[in-house]
């Protein structure tokens, strides 16, 4: 392999490392919302009610994810977030879906059951609504 070559590989995989480093950056606290679900399935399972640890655990996931701080734009220095403070939408969510699996988990059969599925329904039209308004 000729010296050019191999400088031609060398450029190759770090400009790969670099694109995947920035991915991460990126996307980094995104992974918080399935994992709080399969955190929260395992330890519903252990305790026989999976059902309310999943959305127990999905409440945290999103509580979690809301604190991270999100990526700045291409270009931006490091640390110059593009929204400051947590997303409003998923410490909402957090905090019902939390309250909803607590509700499940210690076996309260309120009327507000109805209002919690109603609720649940909002946020998650105000989570597509906020999808196709960021699309234009």
């Amino acid at each position: 392999m000729a010296p050019d070559e191999k400088q031609e590989k060398k450029d190759e995989r770090q400009e790969w490392r670099e694109a995947r480093r920035e991915w991460r950056r990126r996307n980094r606290g995104r992974s918080l919302i399935p994992a709080g679900a399969l955190i929260g399935l395992g330890i519903g399972l252990l305790y026989g009610q999976p059902g309310a640890g999943v959305i127990l655990g999905l409440g945290l996931g999103f509580l979690g994810s809301a604190f991270v701080p999100p990526a700045g734009p291409a270009g931006a220095p490091p640390g110059a977030p593009m929204v400051h403070g947590p997303r409003w939408m998923a410490v909402l969510t957090g905090i019902v879906l939390i309250l909803v699996g607590l509700w499940i988990a210690l076996g309260l059969l309120l009327p507000w059951t109805t209002i919690i599925a109603v609720l649940l329904i909002l946020i998650g039209l105000g989570f597509i609504a906020r999808a196709f308004g960021r699309m234009q």
